[in-house]
């Protein structure tokens, strides 16, 4: 059975949702886990899960969560560096997208302790991994551009040029492409999504979405946008790389994902998930707490 694991930033806590369904309804059942552990406020901002372990960057507290996500206990707390913001976890270590000391910190889980800085440019946002050339993406909101590092080395060994303010990165599902969410956050212009090969690192067109793009979701022929200020979702077409429908669902969409024929959206204003049921148009809305601000399936 798949669970929608949130975080809230605003109220520091990570929300368990099971997606239970029948012939007939979807029910959801609101778990929560309010993070007590170290100083608070904490802000949990990202979640990467591995093992049913669930790491928990907390932005505000310059910390890193552990937690059980099957048993939704919290076990432990550690300082990792100066406001992070999102993680990946790779074979046994983590790395830690640390935006204001503009570093990559890799945290080794079996000693517990953090083992190598890796300074990369301005305001590392977001990060993302490809396990079949073993590198990993990290976008720099404010040098317009992405990092790349080898992980073999843990060092940086170049970087792909990008349009204003790149948020989400997400690799595809064949391990060929990287997606890019290019914001363009505090200007007019609408933002887009850039796509570039994984084989040459090099862009294979861009397309116009909605006001800042900030999340990415990759389905079987189509990939889902959330612009976070215009309250929309683009769904675009993998093939042709071309806009085929766009659902409007209003207030500040944040984290998007697909399931089945629903997709599940977290308002970041609002506190609140929306369900939408594609095939016959039903929305759902769903209180989750402050300012959820990432989601992931389990």
């Amino acid at each position: 059975m798949k669970s929608l694991i949130i975080c809230n930033t605003g109220n520091d806590s990570i929300i368990k949702i099971p997606l239970l369904k029948d012939k007939l309804n979807i029910s959801y059942e609101v778990k929560e886990l309010v993070l007590n552990k170290g100083e608070k406020p904490l802000g949990p901002t990202s979640i990467c899960i591995k093992d049913n372990k669930g790491y928990v960057a907390n932005s505000y507290s310059n910390s890193l969560s552990v937690i059980d996500i099957e048993g939704m206990v919290e076990e432990e707390v550690v300082y990792v560096g100066a406001n992070p913001n999102d993680l990946v976890r790779y074979e046994n270590k983590i790395y830690i997208v640390c935006s204001e000391s503009n570093t990559v910190v890799l945290y080794d889980i079996e000693e517990k302790r953090i083992i190598l800085d890796i300074k990369v440019n301005s305001w590392p946002y977001n990060i993302e991994i490809s396990e079949t050339y073993k590198i990993l993406f990290i976008t720099n909101f404010q040098s317009h551009n992405i990092s790349i590092i080898d992980i073999n080395t843990n060092k940086v060994v170049g970087e792909l040029v990008t349009l204003e303010y790149p948020t989400k990165i997400k690799v595809s599902k064949d391990g060929k492409f990287l997606y890019v969410c290019e914001s363009y956050m505090g200007d007019r212009s609408n933002g887009y999504i850039e796509i570039f090969s994984l084989i040459t690192l090099k862009s294979l067109g861009k397309i116009e979405v909605g006001k800042v793009p900030i999340d990415i979701f990759e389905d079987e022929n189509i990939i889902y946008i959330s612009n976070l200020l215009d309250g929309s979702i683009f769904c675009i077409d993998i093939g042709t790389f071309k806009l085929i429908k766009e659902i409007n669902i209003g207030s500040m969409p944040r984290g998007v994902i697909k399931l089945d024929n629903t997709i599940y959206v977290i308002d970041y204003l609002k506190g609140r998930l929306i369900c939408v049921d594609l095939q016959n148009n039903k929305t759902k809305v769903i209180t989750v707490g402050k300012e959820p601000n990432a989601m992931t399936l389990y």
